[in-house]
């Protein structure tokens, strides 16, 4: 029996192998194809719902438990304003998180070197002579020239006042002289910085310049250079995360505020300061909820609160809410956020913002 050579063979050729390898790798790469695109499909649907669904933030630490309630200095005879209103620049308060930090701070001691360590930084500053003892903890000390001066500092936080009899010398009062405002600032930190009472969140911070000129021996602000007499220079530490303002119990004064003349140089050029500062522990916070800004608005309505600056104001007029921190003239245990209303008239005014369960009364 012949076999017909001319019968093509049905076996799998090499031809059909490399169609079929072909064909597998379309499909493959279809596949692969279509299993990005669903990947990514899911992963923009689930950030989306993410970001529109966010999950609750971690509760506040409250590490600190309760905390004491602000002190306020007390004012005699403040009538609070017989009308409050509201007129920001949308005429609604503003809105702020549901949380803030709260800060510890060094509260000082008294210590055996108190005495040695005031005696040497009075003498820096040429107070040279005994000193006369307030009391336990304060020591005032007088030099009388160029002009008189006074140095009162505290033995526990080092804390100081300077004070001249500059409004009753004429001769002081100059306006061709003053210096520069960066030049004023500069001088002031370069008074501090001789006894080391430039901390790093003020030698940092800009400062504010004001031109002051003097009426009946008191000091009132000035409209121009040309029309004032002396540079009052206000410094505050630098904000809170770059943002959240300190605020002290005198609203236009600053935790340092000096008063120079272009009258005299150096030193003696700084006639009237005062400096309260207290060591901030920055990386000791924990956080603590903030009261809604509707119930401190409320609150100063119903005259609960404090006036940093225009106690004789009858109608307050509000243009600005902040959230920002109170930086006292006495020592406090923690630094905790305040919100502050300002308007007209300068009026300014603070409510703690913390909210009141977390409170100590």
């Amino acid at each position: 029996m012949s076999v017909n050579r001319n019968q093509q063979s049905t076996g799998f050729t090499l031809s059909d192998a490399t169609d079929f390898g072909r064909k597998a790798l379309v499909g493959l790469g279809i596949g692969v194809v279509t299993y990005l695109v669903l990947r990514m499909l899911f992963i923009t649907v689930a950030n989306y719902y993410k970001a529109m669904n966010p999950p609750p933030p971690p509760p506040p630490t409250v590490g600190f438990g309760r905390l004491p309630s602000l002190v306020f200095p007390e004012k005699e005879e403040v009538v609070w304003p017989e009308k409050m209103s509201l007129e920001t620049a949308r005429n609604r308060l503003p809105q702020f998180g549901d949380r803030a930090k709260v800060f510890a701070m060094e509260v000082p001691t008294p210590n055996l070197l108190g005495d040695s360590k005031a005696r040497n930084i009075a003498a820096r500053y040429g107070f040279t002579s005994q000193p006369e003892i307030l009391d336990a903890n304060n020591y005032r000390w007088i030099k009388y020239q160029p002009i008189e001066y006074i140095f009162e500092i505290n033995l526990i936080n080092y804390n100081f006042t300077l004070r001249s009899d500059y409004n009753t010398r004429p001769e002081l009062i100059t306006s061709e002289s003053l210096p520069e405002k960066h030049n004023a600032v500069q001088t002031v930190k370069s008074y501090l910085r001789k006894n080391e009472f430039l901390p790093q969140d003020i030698a940092t911070a800009s400062g504010e310049v004001s031109y002051m000129r003097v009426l009946a021996g008191e000091l009132f602000p000035a409209v121009s250079l040309s029309d004032s007499d002396f540079i009052q220079v206000d410094i505050n530490r630098v904000p809170i995360e770059g943002e959240l303002k300190m605020f002290t119990p005198q609203s236009n004064s600053g935790i340092v505020s000096a008063v120079i003349t272009g009258g005299l140089q150096g030193d003696d050029g700084i006639l009237q300061m005062h400096y309260y500062h207290q060591k901030i522990i920055y990386e000791d916070f924990h956080t603590y909820p903030l009261k809604p800004i509707e119930q401190a608005w409320n609150e100063l309505r119903n005259g609960k609160g404090y006036i940093a600056s225009g106690e004789d104001v009858k109608e307050a007029v509000i243009r600005e809410v902040e959230l920002g921190y109170f930086d006292s003239f006495i020592d406090q245990p923690y630094l905790q956020p305040i919100y502050v209303f300002s308007g007209d008239d300068d009026f300014v005014a603070y409510v703690h913002a913390i909210d009141s369960s977390y409170v100590i009364e």
